[in-house]
């Protein structure tokens, strides 16, 4: 019992010196301290304590540790009132969320403005070098196509009788083969008509701009006059 009392004497020292108590309490204490050795020499210790204490230099508390605190307080603050109702913790989350965008978007608003408005000047100084003006002249349509036709007609002459030819012409407008149709010629005939078919310059037919081999049927006929 004396062991448990002295320790609660002891718990109350600090504040039985910095006069803290009540006027009961503190009569029981003093009344202990009159009968308790220890608890006097250890009161005698905690008031020597004190009193270098105050005789230390006093140093100033630096400004941003004290805006720290600061804040920590306010916080502290507010989570303590927004515990308390709904209203007041709505706007403390609204008030948070703001101060987090806030904090987030400052340090890059700047640079980004200044960034997009560089790009934007950039582009108007250059943008008048991009432009080609379109060379039409020697465009080629696309999926336009054409036929074989005839350029110029040899000197030869065919005096048979009319005769249809399917005539092969390749990609350089030269005659590969000729094939009479609807008919069989003479021998006779078939030389004319490989003569005046063969020393005859022709145009290829195109697909898609480009010329290619092909194949068509030309009519040879006569015309018969009255003398």
């Amino acid at each position: 019992m004396h062991q448990s009392s002295c320790a609660t004497i002891r718990e109350s020292i600090w504040d039985y010196l910095s006069g803290g108590l009540s006027a009961p309490v503190r009569a029981g204490i003093e009344c202990h301290l009159k009968l308790c050795r220890e608890c006097e020499i250890y009161r005698a210790e905690v008031q020597s304590l004190r009193a270098g204490l105050r005789h230390l230099p006093l140093r100033r508390v630096p400004s941003t540790v004290q805006a720290r605190l600061f804040g920590i307080a306010r916080r502290e603050h507010a989570r303590h009132l927004a515990s308390q109702n709904f209203s007041t913790w709505r706007v403390g989350l609204e008030t948070r969320i703001r101060q987090f965008f806030d904090n987030l978007l400052k340090p890059f608003a700047v640079p980004a403005a200044g960034g997009i408005l560089t790009s934007f000047l950039c582009f108007g100084v250059i943008v008048n070098t991009l432009h080609l003006p379109p060379e039409w002249d020697e465009d080629m349509p696309v999926g336009y196509s054409t036929e074989v036709t005839i350029d110029e007609l040899t000197p030869f002459s065919f005096s048979g009788r009319d005769v249809l030819v399917k005539l092969t012409v390749d990609a350089s407008g030269r005659v590969t083969n000729y094939e009479p149709q609807e008919s069989n010629p003479t021998a006779e005939e078939l030389q004319e008509i490989g003569n005046l078919v063969l020393y005859s310059t022709f145009t290829p037919a195109t697909r898609l701009g480009r010329p290619v081999a092909s194949k068509r049927l030309f009519s040879i006929r006569h015309l018969r006059g009255k003398g």
